[in-house]
């Protein structure tokens, strides 16, 4: 050795080291599977790889700046969380990025999307002898009792209750449709675990449309069709989520349909869940169309306001910092679309809140999600017609919001819930929720009073005429 060189590590040492690292980073990933969506997780960790870690930091790589900045901004905390429930203790999580030390995907590994159990190790991959890639696994999170129920999701939380209560039998099929992060995966899980909690050998396969075609195709080109069919129609439940993709696919379509039929004649159940309706699925043979409704159909619709509200309470309980109604109020109002940017949402405050040592507020909160928030264009919210029309009458928003019949506040309130009909899309269940979870005739006797008499009394009628053009304003 060269005086001042230093020893180099032999390559048995390297080795056990590079080992090392992967036995800890497949605990570390274990532990973050059960705190996000298996398909979040497919998307944004699996191809990872843990660089360094001690007692203070704990350091991986990604492939590329963008999954390094989404991960940053969605992921951080839940990150912290797993590192924390491994070591005992927190770490600085730091994210670097080097496709070379990413291990590439090995395309015979099995795609599965995982969830650690005691769920994960379902009977869904114990419905054949051998399990086929693409077969999902059950969040042990996602249950009937850890779902959020409103108005919008009611009807639909109760038919795949009854369809777990007498698989086969109640609802078969039972077809749940509806745009994307609304909670039809939520459902489906909680069906399969609910199954799974009465009868402990029930034989459950549980995965994507994606993967049965691609099982077909594979076993055509290998001429294995037996055993395909085997494995298909040999299960007591068959979930097969996002099933409109069987649209053009009409020898796919075949096979299902000879699938659907020996299962129903069996009398097993089969459980389906499609961005929509059978009737509305492109190039669907109607024969398939005919069939998915021979039991029910059900429609999950978005999270009114008093859901969004509850959804954003319990996420953020559930995660040791629950939002007061301030800053669950902001976000109910802001953020409508579905329930998965609600938690999304969630989790960007609350890593916020945890990266600037601050506490949870409607201040922090808006700073966390300036870019969500000033994306939004066009109609006024109810935040501001709700400020707007409390400045007008001089009376506090939490009044008009809340039980208070007084004329002093009922009149103030019975304009915004006008306003809000003239400048938002919210239905009259959604404005009613904002004014303390008032019914949509309440919000339809109020609409009709401020008609009236901003037609038979010119002042109020330019008292309502000023308001529109001041929150009309806003937007401009």
């Amino acid at each position: 050795m060269e005086p001042g060189s230093l020893p180099q590590a032999s390559a048995p040492a390297l080795q056990a080291g590079a080992d090392h690292l992967a036995r800890t980073w497949d605990t570390v990933t274990r532990a973050l599977q059960s705190r996000i969506r298996a398909e979040a997780f497919q998307t944004w960790f699996r191809r990872s790889a843990l660089v360094r870690c001690d007692d203070q930091v704990l350091a991986f790589a990604v492939q590329n700046d963008f999954a390094r900045n989404w991960i940053v901004s969605n992921y951080l905390a839940e990150m912290g969380e797993a590192a924390r429930e491994v070591f005992g203790s927190p770490r600085q999580i730091e994210i670097e990025v080097d496709a070379e030390l990413v291990r590439p995907r090995d395309e015979e590994r099995e795609t599965v999307l995982v969830a650690p159990a005691p769920l994960a190790r379902t009977r869904a991959t114990q419905a054949a002898p051998t399990a086929m890639p693409g077969e999902l696994v059950l969040n042990p999170k996602y249950t009937f009792d850890n779902f959020v129920v409103g108005p919008c999701n009611r009807f639909a939380h109760a038919a795949a209750a009854g369809a777990a209560e007498s698989p086969g039998k109640t609802y078969n099929p039972f077809f749940l449709h509806g745009s994307v992060g609304l909670g039809k995966t939520h459902l489906l899980q909680s069906l399969c675990g609910s199954i799974l909690a009465r009868n402990p050998q029930a034989r459950i396969l549980y995965l994507s449309c994606e993967s049965f075609v691609n099982h077909f195709i594979d076993a055509l080109e290998k001429s294995d069709l037996q055993r395909f069919r085997d494995k298909y129609r040999n299960v007591d439940v068959l979930v097969v989520d996002d099933i409109h993709l069987l649209a053009n696919k009409e020898r796919t379509q075949e096979e299902f349909f000879h699938t659907f039929n020996t299962l129903y004649q069996a009398g097993k159940q089969i459980v389906l869940s499609s961005d929509s309706p059978p009737k509305d699925i492109p190039t669907l043979q109607e024969r398939l169309v005919s069939r998915f409704k021979w039991g029910l159909v059900v429609e999950i619709e978005p999270p009114c306001y008093e859901t969004r509200m509850a959804i954003l309470k319990r996420k953020s309980r559930d995660r040791g910092r629950e939002f007061n109604d301030d800053v669950a109020r902001l976000l109910a109002e802001r953020i409508e679309s579905n329930i998965r940017e609600l938690e999304g949402a969630v989790t960007r405050v609350l890593a916020h809140c945890s990266l600037v040592n601050a506490p949870v507020t409607v201040e922090t909160a808006r700073e966390a999600l300036r870019e969500v928030f000033a994306a939004r264009r066009g109609e006024p919210t109810m935040e501001e017609i709700i400020a707007c029309v409390s400045q007008r009458f001089a009376v506090r928003a939490s009044e008009m919001q809340g039980k208070k019949r007084t004329n002093a506040i009922a009149f103030p309130r019975q304009v915004a819930m006008f306003l809000a009909r003239r400048l938002t899309n919210h239905s009259l269940e959604d404005i009613g929720g904002y004014f303390g979870g008032r019914d949509h005739s309440t919000v339809v006797h109020a609409i009709t009073k401020i008609e009236a008499k901003s037609k038979s009394d010119p002042q109020c009628g330019d008292m309502v005429a000023d308001l529109l053009s001041r929150l009309r304003g806003l937007k401009a």
